[in-house]
């Protein structure tokens, strides 16, 4: 984006400031502001942006969308709602520019397939894509404002906790291709079942181009529904012999990775990563097909795969110089994300130890999700932490097998994991953010453990 602050004024209906000042991105967070950055105040529940513009012009904003005056130098759009008002600038953004836009959306898996399939499309294409896992209906937008110029392809992660969240991304997004992962049991506590999760991930179709591209995991049956919804080009994936693209001959090697092959009618591709994890390499058909799909040489595919390394905290490994092997899985948590998980950790050699935070937002179903999550620990795991509440007490309840231990907080099992741990450990951490289990691995990285 490059725009005056006039151009701004006048598209989202707000009083002119400042008209020579340029602005070339967005943020939301004051602390992430990049020089050129309009920096839009939102009020949440635990944090009002209008109290953070010093700090936002500290890290180099120019202006402000805000929606009360703030006694600050930085110039001012004065505006109702920031937010709605960074979506109106998006939208008009997406529609001035012709990059073209993948969305890729479900329940998880949502940001490592989004990182691959960045990284194949970028052996041919000029790429850029949303940071980290901004899929919000802020953290989208202002992702797209902060793109630069002359990009082929954008790849969008498209998150949503209610229904009706993806119909307004959609709007924004416009997209020219989506990719979608698997509908799980998440955020059950907003959603009468997970039917109703696949009905909101489907708001985003009626928004792909008439000419563009649907990708499918067809080995999810409410993901492979929904291509009866689209009349364009539906590429699949996951299912053997009956699809676009499926994995075939994985053969795991614990934390050390994994080789297996690619395949499709006509086209085999061998890969050697070093990726734990079957999990991992379902979501590398995924990238895959839809990176096929758009245009990306078979041949591109292996050598691009072999440098790819997780997203931060999704299953990055850390070797210690104690002699223990922490899996720091700790970025978020759902029943079919930790099972998988768990079934990587039973591959893996030496004393395996999973440190299980609370899976929240799971609505009545949560003690028997967590139930069901325990009898998976307990099968997969020697040593079983469960951190939280209720639901955690739930788990190490149904952890039948193991040596089971719960806590009440990420700091009662730091403490806990000082008397357990010894060399030759393969320790895992995963919990759902509100937990807090990412502060267990820093400390445990920064101890030397």
């Amino acid at each position: 984006m490059r725009r005056t602050l006039a151009e701004l004024a006048r598209l989202l209906s707000a009083p002119p400031v400042a008209p020579d000042v340029v602005v070339t991105g967005a943020a939301i967070d004051s602390r992430a502001c990049r020089p050129g950055d309009l920096f839009v105040a939102i009020r949440g529940e635990r944090t009002d942006g209008h109290d953070h513009l010093a700090d936002a012009t500290a890290h180099g904003a120019v202006a402000a969308l805000v929606s009360r005056e703030v006694a600050s130098p930085l110039p001012q759009l004065l505006v109702a709602n920031p937010v709605a008002a960074l979506q109106r600038l998006a939208a008009s953004e997406r529609a001035r520019t012709a990059t073209r836009l993948v969305g890729i959306t479900g329940s998880i898996a949502k940001t490592t397939t989004k990182e691959f399939l960045v990284a194949l499309l970028a052996t041919t294409f000029r790429t850029g894509c949303t940071a980290g896992s901004r899929n919000s209906q802020a953290g989208f937008p202002a992702e797209l404002c902060s793109q630069p110029e002359g990009l082929e392809w954008f790849v969008a992660e498209l998150g949503m906790s209610h229904a009706g969240e993806l119909d307004r991304l959609g709007v924004i997004a416009q997209p020219d291709a989506l990719l979608y992962t698997v509908v799980a049991p998440v955020h059950l506590e907003f959603f009468a079942s997970i039917d109703a999760i696949a009905e909101a991930k489907a708001e985003l179709i009626p928004y792909l181009a008439s000419n563009g591209l649907l990708v499918l995991n067809a080995a999810d049956k409410r993901v492979a529904r929904l291509g009866g919804r689209f009349a364009g080009r539906v590429v699949r994936y996951g299912v053997p012999g009956s699809t676009d693209l499926w994995l075939d001959d994985y053969e795991g090697r614990g934390l050390l990775g994994a080789c297996f092959t690619l395949r499709a009618p006509g086209v085999e591709i061998p890969i050697e990563w070093s990726l734990p994890g079957l999990h991992q390499a379902s979501n590398l058909v995924a990238a895959t097909a839809c990176a096929l799909a758009l245009g990306v040489p078979a041949d591109r595919i292996a050598a691009s795969a072999a440098t790819l390394r997780p997203a931060p905290r999704r299953g990055e490994v850390h070797r210690l110089a104690s002699g223990v092997t922490v899996v720091d899985d700790s970025y978020n948590a759902s029943p079919v994300a930790v099972t998988k998980v768990l079934e990587m950790l039973t591959a893996t050699p030496g004393r395996r130890v999973a440190v299980l935070g609370e899976m929240l937002e799971l609505g009545r179903g949560s003690l028997a999700l967590h139930r069901e999550v325990g009898a998976a620990a307990g099968r997969s795991a020697d040593v079983v932490v469960a951190v939280g509440g209720a639901p955690a007490a739930a788990l190490a309840d149904a952890a039948v097998g193991a040596d089971v231990h719960a806590v009440a907080d990420a700091a009662a099992a730091l403490e806990l994991l000082g008397t357990l741990l010894r060399p030759g450990d393969v320790v895992l951490v995963k919990g759902s953010r509100g937990i807090g289990l990412d502060c267990v691995v820093d400390a445990l990285r920064g101890g030397g453990r």
